[in-house]
């Protein structure tokens, strides 16, 4: 009996170490569509890297499009462990994460995806504590952001200058192009960019300030017609790489590794092609009937002019939302940028050193 019992706990022992670790599979949101940069540069080709190296043991079903939770929802919905992870927008969250929506209201400081890519994560993940506090409120483990290319203005009639601008409903993302469109002249409107196309063609919107390459990757270039080449800022802050940390710290640690391992080379990849795309679509522009139009000087001057407030009334807003000390985030922000610049000056636009510069710069320093 003896040595059955022997027997059967061996071969139950053996039977387990054969067994197959069981895969984990996470889901990820985000609103924006397929097609977006965000989606093929980053979470697509991340997660399929990740599988790979984990042999399984790790994957990923991304809901891209807003499919599951829509842009505005997304921070509920990761704290409510709805979803395990995806994109939180700060511009829809500006009372519930106010010290990093600080980073997305200066927007008009952001002039390069790569250099603004780097200013920001090094700003959130090394120089600010209670920015990550606040997204640890909802459960939430930040890992990084991104920033998009120049926003421009895109409208279906040419708009040069204020006077046709006047009266023009824009979508306008968050406080601070809210700020821009009306002293612009224009209306603001505070919808998704990926709900743009929808209300142009029902006349909710004339124009939108946004990227280039979204004349491309959200179909624009069917409904507006006229871009004017003045770069007015950018997108840059959020949580484009999160997770819920209960999600997260349920991943074993040998799986964790690899997606962090892969991050820098994501996160470098998609602010190289987002820069990339807006060049192929400036060229594939006109083949689509699309004019490119010069600025008249005073919508120039008025740019300029706005530019010069910007630091001021940052911190008013961020104050007026119960942020404590965003002065501290202004700071570290601005010097995080000077930095950045400095180091894109020297390697350009190189993906595989631009992923390098953030490894060593932000990602080594880092534990998630």
């Amino acid at each position: 009996m003896k040595a059955l019992i022997s027997f059967l706990s061996k071969f139950s022992v053996a039977m387990v170490m054969a067994m197959p670790a069981v895969a984990q599979q996470l889901s990820y949101t985000n609103y924006l569509p397929p097609t977006h940069a965000t989606n093929r540069y980053a979470l697509e080709p991340l997660f399929e890297t990740v599988k790979k190296e984990t042999n399984g043991s790790l994957t990923f079903q991304l809901h891209a499009g807003g499919s599951m939770v829509g842009g505005k929802g997304t921070i509920s919905a990761i704290r409510d462990s709805l979803v395990d992870g995806g994109f939180v927008v700060s511009l829809y969250h500006q009372n519930e994460i106010p010290l990093n929506t600080v980073i997305s209201d200066m927007a008009f400081f952001a002039k390069d995806p790569l250099v603004a890519m780097g200013a920001v994560n090094e700003t959130v993940l090394l120089d600010c504590k209670e920015c990550l506090d606040e997204y640890r409120k909802y459960k939430i483990v930040y890992m990084g952001a991104y920033a998009t290319t120049p926003y421009m203005l895109m409208c279906k009639k040419p708009a040069q200058g204020l006077a046709d601008i006047k009266g023009l409903k824009m979508r306008a993302a968050g406080t601070v192009y809210g700020r821009w469109a009306t002293r612009m002249g224009g209306v603001p409107v505070n919808i998704p960019n990926s709900e743009a196309y929808e209300a142009l063609e029902r006349g909710q919107l004339d124009c939108l300030i946004g990227s280039m390459s979204w004349l491309k990757t959200l179909s624009l270039w069917d409904m507006t017609k006229n871009v004017v080449d003045l770069p007015m800022g950018a997108f840059l802050g959020g949580a484009f790489i999160s997770f819920n940390e209960d999600s997260w710290n349920s991943v074993k640690k040998e799986d964790r590794d690899v997606f962090v391992k892969h991050l820098p080379a994501a996160m470098a990849r998609l602010a190289v092609g987002y820069a990339q795309d807006d060049m192929d679509v400036a060229k594939e522009a006109k083949s689509k009937g699309v004019q490119i139009l010069e600025p008249k000087p005073e919508l120039t001057q008025l740019l300029d002019a706005y530019r010069q407030d910007e630091v001021k009334n940052t911190i008013e807003a961020a104050k007026s939302r119960g942020a404590k000390n965003p002065e501290k985030v202004v700071e570290a922000l601005l010097k995080n940028l000077e930095k950045w610049q400095t180091i894109v000056d020297k390697i350009g636009h190189d993906e595989a050193k631009y992923e390098q510069a953030l490894r060593d710069e932000i990602y080594s320093k880092v534990t998630f």
